[in-house]
């Protein structure tokens, strides 16, 4: 297996699950996920959008979380009109959820941090109700991001962030920073060592 050079996560898409035999695709998962340089398991996750039946993605989202949790490693979640389908999930995970591209309701934020989640916002800053639900999350549960479908660069998003959340990008490049930290602790203290 080749080395890694940068830091990213491993897992099978929702979208690309009919390409992969569950066995083998979970196996090669798990070898992948063994590295120190892949820090999380995702994208996972459910997407109501596709045409893959649901029960099947929940099959392949739940061997990714016996990984996840094998491993100690935090799941970035994939969830397309199915916040419902992924919470009992999130609830009785012993590893963080982080939720790509979040652009849900206030209640969904609210249950996601309640379970100790994380919500993720990219471009959906720029529309009216993702910035009202932003604006009421927890500084110390929310990441920013940018996405290969979005054409807004990162340096937009922080500068919008910090305007939403009425503090600087270096105040918020810290928030980030200790974020960052917590979940990933273990696999920042492992390449330490």
């Amino acid at each position: 297996m080749a080395q890694l050079k940068y830091d990213v996560c491993a897992a099978i898409h929702p979208w690309h699950i009919q390409q992969h035999e569950l066995h083998d695709a979970i196996s090669q998962l798990t070898e992948l996920a063994l590295l120190p340089r892949v820090v999380a398991i995702g994208e996972t996750g459910i997407d109501r959008s596709i045409p893959t039946p649901v029960h099947i993605q929940q099959r392949y989202f739940d061997a990714q979380l016996t990984v996840a949790r094998a491993v100690q490693k935090p799941v970035i979640i994939h969830a397309v009109r199915s916040y419902s389908d992924i919470l009992p999930y999130q609830k009785k995970s012993k590893v963080p959820f982080i939720y790509h591209g979040f652009r849900g309701n206030m209640q969904q934020a609210n249950d996601i941090q309640k379970h100790k989640g994380y919500l993720s916002f990219g471009a959906g800053l720029f529309e009216p109700t993702t910035e009202r639900v932003f604006q009421s999350v927890d500084s110390s549960h929310f990441f920013l991001e940018t996405d290969t479908a979005s054409h807004i660069n990162i340096a937009d998003i922080y500068r919008k962030a910090a305007e939403l959340k009425k503090i600087s990008t270096e105040e918020l490049e810290h928030i980030q920073n200790r974020n960052f930290d917590t979940v990933f602790s273990t696999q920042i203290n492992d390449k330490r060592n």
